[in-house]
């Protein structure tokens, strides 16, 4: 113990102490270095807003504009790379925020100013974070020329980059989702939703190849194929989309009884009674919503049936719903002296008064 107080006090602590010192004087450094440097960065900026401002709203002349860029080039300190950050964000900015005809300027300026060059370093940098910026800033400025910059990365081995490569890709060449059905990674929910955003925006028109997106190997494939069918409203593979019930992922199925609500296809009610004791409690009640809504005296004889065994509460309730959806007299001449689904029944009745 006396040799460890002896060896801390006479190495590590003088260690220690010189240690917060170094980082001490470090942040007092960066600190002064920031203030100094703080008011050519606003100068700057305000340049840079003011030049580009000016730039959008006046006639396109090229000729002229190029000329105007090269000049502005020598105003700033261009050759710095904070500076072309500096650009880029205020062209995106720019970009994102304005509609109209004003819009058709900004590839012509990202050109001119060599700023494709600058994303370029970044797409082949080492570090994972600044390639998902070059990424970023391609979908931003919706730039279909450096599409095929981005087509080696979505074999990336890092998740983040392939991710966001493949979200790149679909937002700027979203007419051609066709490519999607050879994607062998796992299409994780968040991707799933931005795909589905970028579908809104860019009001595509429907894959040729859907009908083979059921069919695939790579269940998020498959996911995605049916969400791609209820958003185009596709009802030409009812039937595929029926025998999905059988798939061996639960989630898969899922989807697929969703479908069968959304897409009204009433042909799929005996497969979906059928298919009603194999699934667990989500995918049941996902069930009883569809039956609510292409439910037949088919439905209201197999959920009686329910109704009558020792069924979950929870299930039961749900029937009772489903039940009363497809038939609101039913009740009125059945399970009268079922005090237990009287219960249930008046429970829903009144919420839906």
């Amino acid at each position: 113990m006396e040799a460890f107080i002896y060896y801390f006090i006479r190495i590590i602590l003088p260690l220690l102490i010189f240690g917060c010192v170094l980082l001490i004087a470090v942040l007092i450094i960066n600190r002064y270095s920031y203030d100094l440097f703080r008011p050519k960065l606003e100068v700057t900026k305000n340049e840079i807003e003011n030049f580009l401002t000016n730039m959008i709203f006046s006639s396109f002349e090229e000729s002229q504009q190029e000329s105007e860029i090269q000049q502005f080039k020598k105003v700033i300190p261009f050759e710095k790379s904070w500076c072309k950050k500096l650009l880029l964000n205020e062209i995106i900015f720019l970009k994102l925020n304005l509609k109209g005809e004003v819009t058709n300027k900004f590839h012509f300026i990202y050109e001119q100013f060599d700023l494709f060059q600058y994303t370029q370093k970044l797409l082949k940098s080492s570090r994972f974070y600044l390639k998902c910026l070059g990424l970023y800033q391609l979908e931003a400025l919706d730039y279909k020329k450096g599409s095929h910059y981005i087509t080696p990365l979505l074999n990336h081995k890092n998740r983040n980059i392939k991710s966001r490569a493949f979200l790149a890709l679909i937002s700027l060449k979203p007419n051609k989702l066709e490519s999607l059905i050879d994607f062998s990674h796992e299409i994780s929910i968040a991707e799933e939703i931005n795909i589905m955003d970028i579908l809104h925006q860019k009001k595509t028109k429907m894959p040729s190849n859907l009908n083979e997106w059921i069919v695939s190997k790579n269940t998020s494939i498959i996911k995605l194929g049916i969400k791609l069918m209820m958003f185009y409203n596709y009802t030409n593979e009812n039937e595929q989309i029926i025998n999905l019930l059988k798939h061996q992922d639960k989630t898969v199925r899922h989807e697929a009884i969703m479908a069968i609500n959304f897409l009204f296809i009433f042909e799929a009610e005996p497969d979906l009674i059928q298919q009603f004791s194999n699934e667990d409690t989500q995918n049941k009640l996902e069930i009883f919503n569809t039956l609510s809504g292409i439910g037949s005296r088919l439905s209201e004889n197999f959920i009686a049936q329910l109704l009558e065994n020792k069924t979950d509460e929870n299930i039961k309730l749900e029937a009772v719903y489903c039940l009363n959806k497809i038939n609101s007299d039913y009740f009125d001449d059945h399970f009268l002296n079922n005090e237990d689904v009287q219960k249930m029944v008046k429970h829903v009745k009144t919420l839906h008064r």
